[in-house]
């Protein structure tokens, strides 16, 4: 598929921006889905800026905390487009319209093709172009 992040171009990609175990989409009206695939099957639990139906969360500042098993996991900021690990162990990403911001470090002006995933964000470090780390559930759009 092919997603487009502000100055960032991802073609022929299945996850374009991989936060930890949680794809991260954009629509073509700019706002974000969050995806977890961190298990047997994906969960959806932002869709289009806003919390699904089916995920625990709780309002913070211009945005929200999303829950799994009464534990905060991230907070999440539509106007910002924020995303934020309540755990501390991921790089903090903004996603701007000319860069893409992992912890201190910014992408901008790029694309990224025929990857299953455009850019990956672990507690190590984040890749530009790479496979699907193993035990991932499929993301089916």
């Amino acid at each position: 598929m092919d997603f487009q992040f502000g100055s960032q171009t991802f073609r022929n990609v299945q996850v374009p921006i991989l936060w930890g175990t949680r794809a991260i989409l954009a629509h073509p009206t700019g706002v974000l889905s969050i995806i977890n695939i961190g298990g047997e099957t994906a969960k959806l639990e932002v869709i289009g800026d806003s919390p699904s139906n089916d995920v625990e969360y709780s309002e913070k500042e211009d945005g929200f905390v999303i829950y799994d098993n009464d534990q905060q996991v991230y907070f999440y900021s539509p106007a910002r487009k924020l995303i934020r690990d309540m755990k501390g162990e991921l790089p903090e990403c903004e996603l701007k319209s000319d860069h893409v911001r992992i912890g201190t470090n910014k992408i901008g002006n790029s694309m990224v093709s025929g990857f299953q995933v455009g850019i990956g964000v672990s507690s190590k470090g984040f890749f530009v172009g790479g496979p699907l780390p193993k035990g991932l559930a499929e993301l089916k759009l």
